[in-house]
């Protein structure tokens, strides 16, 4: 009996964390509707700020039920933070101009709600912990809410400004008063991964809806479909089980340091690059229908390359990822992440199938090369 006591089961996603992440579900949709539009750095970079700010809060309430956990006061603070994530969700199209101010006022609810939670739910050196945080937060919402009120061509800039208070959050947290239960941690961003490839399926899905149904059609579907698994591939093989292994091994500073760096950080720039990827994928197919008599072919032509500047950013960020949990190799992953940023930037006559067949081809010699090199050095070990 006192060795169950001393070693209690890990604590894993629960259905209500499953139900909360529906909610992450739309607004990874909302965000790769954006991109879709985005006609250059401005418009980028203000992808990435809305897509950072959710991301930021979102990953605060997995903090708040990993110490938490889920009883049934913490299931009614979840359902009341999807309503005020919908909120958020449902403004974003329109947070460059009168849905800013929304965006704003539900991501200050968000914020109050998670500090109130934790108060009440997350234990004494936990709660300590969020007082240093919370001041952070708030002033982030307030500079959100600010660009919501002020009529600028500027004012989108204050939605990017949180992140260098983020920044000082992340260097400046040393993991006291956190206890992070590493299984669920590891558990629910991987789950948060999942969405998000799912959502590469709804945009490849979406984008097949005007066209005829022919080999090419079907090819093209093929080749994306196997894109994806290749991605999931790159994350799922291995890397999220040795990621929690190297959690477990850590001391708490150290797991801590992980948790901020590696999955509140890198991971945000993974998925920023997958949503790059869906958003290629989609507007590929505009390319493949100016062969089959589509409208829209003009616009298609060389926006599709952010297909490999996704792949790019998310190679970059999954390397970063395995240099902070201690994983490898690395050097794979940044020549994957080099030879797609060159062909995104001096490659410009490939679109449609060919693009998304030689993304898949590299990438998936990169994964072979790199299995092959880490079993030889296992059988060598």
């Amino acid at each position: 009996m006192s060795g169950m006591s001393e070693h209690p089961a890990p604590f894993r996603a629960q259905t209500i964390e499953l139900f909360f992440d529906l909610v992450f579900v739309f607004t990874i949709t909302q965000i790769t509707h954006l991109v879709e539009h985005a006609h250059g750095a401005v418009d980028y970079l203000y992808a990435l700020s809305v897509l950072m700010l959710v991301w930021w809060m979102y990953g605060g309430y997995i903090w708040l039920t990993n110490h938490a956990h889920t009883p049934k006061t913490m299931r009614l603070v979840l359902v009341a933070a999807m309503a005020g994530f919908l909120v958020m969700a449902l403004a974003i199209p329109e947070s460059n101009g009168d849905g800013r101010l929304v965006f704003g006022l539900a991501y200050l609810y968000i914020v109050a709600l998670h500090f109130l939670a934790f108060l009440w739910q997350g234990g004494k050196p936990a709660a300590r912990a969020m007082l240093r945080i919370v001041p952070f937060n708030i002033a982030a919402a307030l500079l959100v809410i600010a660009a919501g009120m002020i009529e600028a061509d500027w004012s989108w800039i204050l939605l990017l400004a949180p992140a260098l208070l983020y920044v000082v959050v992340t260097i400046a947290n040393t993991g006291d008063g956190f206890a992070l239960d590493a299984g669920h941690f590891v558990e629910r961003h991987g789950l948060l991964l999942i969405i998000v490839l799912g959502e590469i399926i709804i945009a490849v899905g979406s984008g097949f809806g005007g066209l005829p149904h022919d080999l090419s059609a079907f090819a093209m579907l093929l080749l994306a479909v196997a894109l994806v698994a290749t991605l999931w591939w790159s994350y799922f093989d291995r890397d999220d089980a040795l990621a929690e292994h190297r959690m477990l091994q850590a001391d708490n500073r150290k797991r801590t340091r992980i948790a901020l760096f590696g999955y509140n950080g890198a991971h945000l720039f993974m998925i920023a690059g997958l949503i790059l990827v869906a958003a290629g994928l989609k507007v590929g197919t505009v390319s493949l229908a100016a062969y089959t008599g589509g409208h829209g072919a003009d616009a298609a032509h060389g926006s599709d390359a952010i297909l490999l500047w996704g792949l790019a950013l998310y190679l970059l960020a999954d390397a970063a990822f395995r240099a902070i949990a201690g994983l490898g190799p690395l050097v794979l992953r940044l020549l994957g992440a080099i030879v797609f940023g060159a062909l995104a930037a001096f490659v410009h006559g490939i679109h449609g199938t060919p693009l998304v067949a030689l993304a898949l081809g590299i990438l998936l010699l990169l994964l072979v090369v790199e299995t092959i090199l880490s079993r030889g050095k296992s059988a060598i070990a």
